[in-house]
C-alpha cells in the first residue's frame, strides 16, 4: 500500500467535520526527521448545550492511522502520513468514497491506491463541508454514505456510553477516527442514566487525534476534540387569546379555543429521505374529548406557509397533510375514548427545509395554528373534580438517528381549559320555598347569553333570550371569566310585577400565575344585591355559593334594613303621597260642587 506524506494544511479537509481548522505549517529545514507515532491518544466530544453528550452511546471506529510524523524545532507537529486501516474498513470506505465522488473509483491510483482516507486528508479543497449546519459538501456525504454501508457496519469498534459531559476516550492510536451515535430510541427520557429527550442523535463525526501529544502550531482548535453535532428539538404549545399566550386559561363552552404549536426546523443533512428510509417528522395533537371540531388557520415554516395536501395524497415539500383521529383515548386513564388526535405531517417541507442554507431553512421556526370549540362534554371546574380543566397535549415524533431514520418522540408541554358554572334557586317570600314560574336573562359586555340545549353550547345575541328554570332551579353552567347581570323578565302568576330581581355576578379565576395562566381551575362566585334586596347569597364569595332570588306579594314583604329598605319606604312615600293626591284632589271636586 503506498502512503502520501500530508502536510498540516492538507489535513484540514479531515478536520473540518470536527469544526477545527488544521493549521498551515509547511516542512522547512527546521524539521527534525520522520518518526513513528509512540504512546496512546484522546478524543474529547464537547457539549454544544446541556445534555447534548451525557447519555449518548457511541461508536467509535479507527479509519485512518499516521506515519513519518515531522515537528519544527519547537516539537510543534508540521508533516505526517495518513494510511487507511485495513479489511472491512477499507472496503467500507473506498466504496463510500467512490459513491460520493461518481466517478466509479478512477480516485484509486498512484499514491493513493487502496488509500482513500489519504486522498480525503490531500484533497482539502474538494473534501470541506460547512462548520456550521447544515454541515453540508462532500465530506458529509462520504461520512454519511460510509455509516451506512454494510462492510463499515461489520467493523466492531468500541461502543460506550457517555457518562460525563464532556467526555474523553483515552486509550487510542493516533489517527483518523469515525464517531456514530448509536443512541437508541428507548435510551432516552428522565432520570441521571437516559440521554436528553430534547437532542438528536449526532450525525457521523470524523475527528483527527494529536500525534504523541503534539499539533499543528497554528491550529484553529485543538487536535482530539470535537463538538459534538445533535440538535435540540423541541416542541412548544400555547393557548392564544386576545393577543398574549397562556398554558391555562378559561372560556365558556361554545367558543372557539385558538391553539399554537411551534418547533425548529432541525438540520437534515445526513439522513436519507427514500421509500426504503423516509425522513419523518410530525407533531400529533390529542384533545380531550371537551375538545373537537378542529379549524387550521396556518402551517407556516420560516414565515412560508404551507398548504394543506388533499386526502389520500402524499404531501410535498410544500405542503403538509392532517389525519384526523375522532374516539381515541386521551391517556391510559381514558375510559370514555372521545378524544381527539391530530397528526401534522411536515415530513417533505422540513426535510428539504433542513438540507438549505437560506429561508426556508434549518433552525427557522415551524409554527401551526388551529382552533377547536370548547363542546357540550368539556369538564367543568368544581370542588368534586379539584377544579379540572380540558387538558390538550403534543407530541414530535422526528427521525433522529441519521444511520437508520429511526424516529424518536418528545413530549411537548399539556395546556388547559377551564370553565365555570354558577347558579341560584327562586323562592317565595319566605326565602326558603322554591318558586316555579319565573323568567330570566343573563347578559355579558352588553350582549345577551344564549344556551342551545340541542348542542350544549352557549353563544351571545342583540335580543333578549329568556330562561325558566326548572322547579325554580337556574343553572348557568360553563361560562368563562367576567361579571353577569341577570335579570329578571316574567314574575309567576300571584307576585308583584314591578317587584323584580336584578343582580350582578362575577366569577373570578383565582390560581393564577404572575402571566395570567391559569394553574389549575379554582374560582369564586360573587353576587352583588339588587336595590330591592330579593337576592341573598350564604357563602357568597366562594366556588359555590348558595343563591336565592325572591318574588313578593306584597311590598311589606321586602326587606326592612339597608338600600332594600330605603326602597320600602320610597315605595310607601310615593303610595302615600299618590293617595294624598287622590284626597285633594276628591276634596276640591266637592267644593266646586257645594260652590
Amino acid at each position: 500500500m503506498h502512503t502520501r506524506t500530508l502536510f498540516a494544511g492538507l489535513i484540514a479537509a479531515a478536520m473540518t467535520l470536527t469544526g477545527l481548522a488544521a493549521g498551515t505549517a509547511t516542512a522547512s529545514a527546521a524539521d527534525t526527521t520522520g518518526t513513528e507515532p509512540a504512546g496512546t491518544e484522546t478524543i474529547t466530544l464537547n457539549a454544544a448545550s446541556s445534555g447534548a453528550v451525557k447519555g449518548h452511546t457511541y461508536r467509535i471506529v479507527q479509519v485512518a492511522g499516521y506515519e513519518h510524523q515531522t515537528y519544527d524545532e519547537d516539537g510543534n507537529l508540521t508533516s505526517l502520513s495518513v494510511v487507511t486501516e485495513p479489511g472491512d474498513v477499507l472496503t467500507g470506505t473506498t466504496q463510500a468514497l467512490s459513491d460520493t465522488l461518481g466517478d466509479a473509483g478512477a480516485w484509486n491510483t498512484g499514491d493513493y491506491k487502496d488509500n482513500p482516507m489519504g486522498y480525503i486528508a490531500s484533497e482539502s479543497e474538494l473534501f470541506s463541508s460547512s462548520t456550521a449546519a447544515p454541515w453540508s459538501g462532500n465530506l458529509r456525504t462520504f461520512l454519511s454514505k460510509l455509516a451506512a454501508n454494510s462492510d463499515f457496519q461489520k467493523v466492531a469498534g468500541t461502543t460506550f456510553t457517555a457518562d460525563t459531559e464532556p467526555y474523553t476516550i483515552t486509550g487510542l492510536a493516533a489517527g483518523l477516527y469515525v464517531i456514530t451515535d448509536v443512541t437508541a430510541a428507548d435510551a432516552y427520557g428522565d432520570g441521571d442514566d437516559k440521554a436528553d429527550q430534547k437532542h438528536t442523535n449526532s450525525i457521523p463525526m470524523l475527528v483527527a487525534t494529536k500525534s504523541e501529544g503534539k499539533t499543528f502550531k497554528e491550529s484553529a482548535a485543538p487536535l482530539g476534540e470535537i463538538v459534538v453535532k445533535n440538535q435540540s428539538t423541541t416542541i412548544d404549545k400555547v393557548i392564544v387569546k386576545n393577543g398574549k399566550e397562556y398554558t391555562g386559561t378559561e372560556e365558556k363552552i361554545g367558543d372557539r379555543v385558538t391553539f399554537r404549536l411551534t418547533s425548529t426546523v432541525p438540520v437534515t443533512t445526513g439522513y436519507s429521505n427514500d421509500r426504503d428510509h423516509p425522513y419523518l417528522f410530525t407533531m400529533t395533537d390529542t384533545m380531550s374529548k371537551g375538545l373537537s371540531d378542529p379549524k387550521v388557520e396556518s402551517v407556516t415554516i420560516g414565515g412560508k406557509a404551507l398548504a394543506a395536501a388533499a386526502d389520500g395524497t402524499e404531501a410535498n415539500a410544500g405542503q403538509y397533510q392532517l389525519t384526523t383521529q375522532p374516539n381515541v383515548a386521551y391517556d391510559a386513564a381514558d375510559t370514555e375514548s372521545k378524544a381527539t388526535k391530530l397528526t401534522f405531517d411536515l415530513s417533505e417541507a422540513v426535510y428539504e427545509a433542513g438540507q438549505n442554507a437560506t429561508s426556508p431553512k434549518a433552525g427557522d421556526e415551524i409554527v401551526i395554528t388551529y382552533t377547536a370549540l370548547l363542546n357540550k362534554d368539556a369538564v367543568h371546574a368544581n370542588t368534586d373534580n379539584g377544579f379540572s380543566g380540558n387538558p390538550n397535549k403534543v407530541t414530535l415524533s422526528y427521525s433522529h438517528d441519521p444511520a437508520s431514520n429511526e424516529t424518536h418522540e418528545v413530549p411537548g408541554p399539556e395546556v388547559k381549559v377551564y370553565t365555570f358554572d354558577f347558579g341560584f334557586t327562586k323562592v317565595k317570600a319566605d326565602g326558603e320555598t322554591s318558586l316555579d314560574g319565573a323568567k330570566f336573562t343573563i347578559s355579558k359586555d352588553g350582549a345577551y347569553l344564549r344556551f342551545d340545549k340541542g348542542t350544549g353550547l352557549w353563544s351571545t345575541t342583540s335580543s333578549e333570550h329568556k330562561f325558566a328554570g326548572n322547579g325554580g332551579r337556574f343553572d348557568f353552567a360553563g361560562l368563562g371569566e367576567g361579571t353577569y347581570r341577570i335579570d329578571e323578565t316574567d314574575v309567576p302568576t300571584g307576585y308583584l310585577t314591578n317587584m323584580k330581581a336584578s343582580f350582578t355576578v362575577t366569577i373570578t379565576a383565582t390560581d393564577k400565575d404572575d402571566k395570567g395562566n391559569l394553574k389549575s381551575g379554582k374560582y369564586t362566585v360573587s353576587v352583588t344585591q339588587g336595590a330591592l334586596g330579593l337576592v341573598s347569597a350564604s357563602d357568597n364569595g366562594t366556588a359555590s355559593p348558595t343563591v336565592r332570588v325572591k318574588n313578593i306579594t306584597s311590598i311589606t314583604q321586602l326587606p326592612m334594613t339597608g338600600a332594600a329598605g330605603t326602597t320600602l319606604f320610597t315605595v310607601l312615600a310615593v303610595l302615600v303621597i299618590g293617595a294624598g293626591l287622590a284626597i285633594a284632589i276628591k276634596v276640591r271636586h266637592a267644593r266646586k260642587r257645594l260652590g
